[in-house]
């Protein structure tokens, strides 16, 4: 449930990247347009920066540590969107937040797999999907407020300061996936069919 309730919370971070951005861009005075070369620059971003979800890169981070380093450069990137004043600012601004964003769907997905009892994964990745929902869901309607009532230096601003936020609570609630590891392993050979004769020997013993 604490995955469930931080992944919301990111969902509705990571919407106002592509939901409110062309408001926000607007809002700021520039081309609301310009959020296709951001768009894409995420994309690329993303594809080219593959290689830090590999082993060899955060592979010695734990899952609690990897998801708050990417909220923190999620923050990062949304604080560029803050104090941006043209488009070569903005774009490096989402390179970054893009970064952080890899990272989060690199381990996040792959944790509540591995929280799920043997044979419920699927059950377990359609809750968490039901994050994106209720995110897609509030999104527009709380980046429109902001924008509205305070503006995009505070629109950004929120969201940013939220991120630091996430990453506390993952480093105090995430649950370490190696544990779900042992865990699941420990239920499997306590119902293999030896571990049954096992146990009612020692028992007779």
């Amino acid at each position: 449930m604490s995955v469930l309730a931080t992944g919301t919370a990111y969902a509705l971070i990571n919407q106002q990247t592509v939901m409110t951005l062309p408001l926000a861009l607007a809002r700021q005075g520039l081309p609301a347009a310009d959020a296709g070369p951001l768009f894409t620059a995420a994309a690329a971003t993303t594809v080219l920066a593959q290689p830090l979800v590999r082993p060899r890169w955060t592979g010695r981070l734990t899952t609690p540590v990897t998801l708050a380093l990417a909220h923190l450069l999620l923050a990062a990137g949304l604080t560029g969107y803050a104090l941006a004043s043209g488009l070569p600012s903005l774009l490096l601004s989402t390179a970054v937040w893009s970064v952080g964003d890899l990272l989060v769907m690199g381990r996040l997905y792959a944790l509540v797999t591995n929280l799920a009892p043997p044979g419920a994964s699927g059950r377990y990745l359609a809750v968490f999907g039901t994050s994106w929902g209720f995110a897609a869901t509030l999104a527009p309607v709380l980046g429109t407020q902001l924008l509205a009532h305070a503006g995009t230096t505070t629109l950004w601003s929120v969201m940013a300061a939220l991120c630091p936020a996430l990453a506390a609570l993952h480093l105090r609630l995430t649950p370490e996936p190696a544990r779900s590891h042992h865990n699941t392993a420990k239920a499997l050979r306590s119902r293999a069919p030896g571990a049954a004769q096992e146990r009612s020997a020692v028992t007779d013993g």
